[in-house]
């Protein structure tokens, strides 16, 4: 792109709304100027990655850019750059002002316990970090003599809800998370973090499970939360507008048009939710699988399927905040494709329902069922009614899964006194 064609095409003069100037070294091409500041300033309300936009994107958000001695002067329209980061899928919120409290149990050593705010624990001081890089902060408890007489690691591993928000009561916060640290046995140096996201009331707003290095899953999480934080707070940015995205190249426009054609309801935000089409469901079993990787985004799980189709099935997902946020998550994640818009291919499908070697056969077996009265004139039985029903059994064997020390469950059952479960 040429340097005076450029100018001349940003050359406009800022709007009322709020602006924001970087400048950058011309050694670097203006082209190159443009993206790595919009993606220095993106990266402060941003959760997702912001490297994947181009210049054919960024540049919408350009309101002017100016030669100030050897540095490029490039100028944004605040409003503009969090539209494009919408616009284009990526997750974004203004964050919270309100810490967000954490009652973590590291179970990957023999003497499990709280961490607490004094702790020199590394994941702890990782996942502060992370998580402002995400706009919010946490807060981990004083384990005073207050907090050590209504918690202790069996109250978060045994999924004691109730108990933690009236713990978490005295710190003042809108939200808590419940989360435990256990090592990966068979993989050095991996841990699993397990995780569940509440409000004040104890409600349970989502849920997650991160693996791998300390730093990895401290990264991960910290976004993972941030998404769900997002969904249920009011973000007055996030509730502007729901245009559909447009489409981004020809093979989408022939798959919209082709689910167009096909579709009986219309996809896109609705009152009380947002209608998406989800296509490479093989199994039934993918149903389910769908509802719980969206609850674990932090959406609600009365999802319901409205609609089946030979390009897919549709679900309705109930949203209160902007159908861009949802938009932008399945976008990003990884169970997911988005192929046009409100459409996405699910991508861990259970597969074509087939039977193997783990599978028996059907066994059909035939009753009658014969009611019978009595004459209470005659004293004689008589029948009234003779139904016949088929009962069908199919015997499947289940291969019991690998026992783990930290498992998600609703129950209040642990396997001793040291070592619980951490529910969803």
């Amino acid at each position: 792109m040429k340097f005076p064609y450029l100018l001349a095409a940003l050359a406009v003069v800022s709007s009322a709304n709020a602006a924001v100037t970087v400048q950058k070294d011309v050694s670097i091409g203006m082209d190159a100027a443009i993206v790595e500041a919009f993606n220095e300033i993106a990266s402060k309300q941003a959760i997702d990655d912001t490297g994947v936009l181009q210049l054919d994107r960024v540049k919408d958000a350009v309101s002017s850019v100016k030669l100030n001695g050897e540095n490029f002067e490039i100028t944004f329209d605040e409003t503009k750059i969090s539209s494009v980061l919408r616009d284009s899928g990526i997750a974004c919120w203004s964050g919270l002002s309100e810490p967000v409290l954490v009652w973590m149990t590291d179970v990957s050593s023999q003497d499990s316990s709280i961490i607490s705010a004094d702790s020199s624990s590394f994941i702890m001081k990782s996942l502060i970090d992370d998580a402002k890089s995400c706009q919010y902060n946490l807060l981990f408890p004083l384990m005073d003599l207050d907090d050590l007489q209504n918690v202790n690691d069996q109250t978060v591993l045994s999924h004691s809800d109730k108990l933690l928000a009236k713990a978490s009561a005295r710190y003042g916060v809108k939200f808590f998370i419940s989360a435990a640290l256990e090592k990966n046995s068979e993989v050095e140096e991996q841990v699993t973090f397990k995780w569940n996201v509440f409000d004040d009331q104890g409600k349970i707003l989502g849920n997650g499970e991160n693996t791998g290095s300390v730093e990895e899953i401290s990264k991960s999480a910290t976004k993972d939360i941030a998404k769900i934080l997002m969904n249920n707070t009011i973000d007055s940015q996030a509730q502007q507008g729901s245009n559909i995205i447009p489409l981004t190249s020809a093979d989408e426009q022939q798959t919209a048009s082709a689910v167009a054609q096909e579709e009986d309801l219309s996809l896109g935000p609705v009152k009380g939710g947002v209608r998406v089409l989800f296509t490479g469901i093989d199994n039934v079993a993918d149903y389910p699988a769908i509802s719980k990787t969206l609850v674990m985004y932090g959406y609600e799980s009365d999802v319901n399927v409205l609609a089946y189709q030979d390009s897919g099935v549709v679900f309705m997902i109930p949203t209160g905040s902007s159908p861009l946020i949802l938009d932008g998550t399945l976008s990003h994640a990884g169970e997911f494709t988005k192929i046009a818009p409100w459409t996405y291919k699910y991508n861990k499908s259970h597969g074509s329902v087939s039977a193997d070697g783990k599978t028996g056969t059907v066994t059909k077996t035939t009753e009658q069922i014969i009611t019978t009265d009595i004459d209470k004139y005659n004293g004689q039985a008589y029948t009234t009614s003779t139904v016949e029903r088929t009962t069908e059994i199919t015997q499947e064997e289940v291969v019991p899964a690998a026992k783990s020390n930290v498992t998600l469950t609703d129950d209040l059952e642990y396997s001793d006194n040291r070592k619980g479960s951490l529910g969803n």
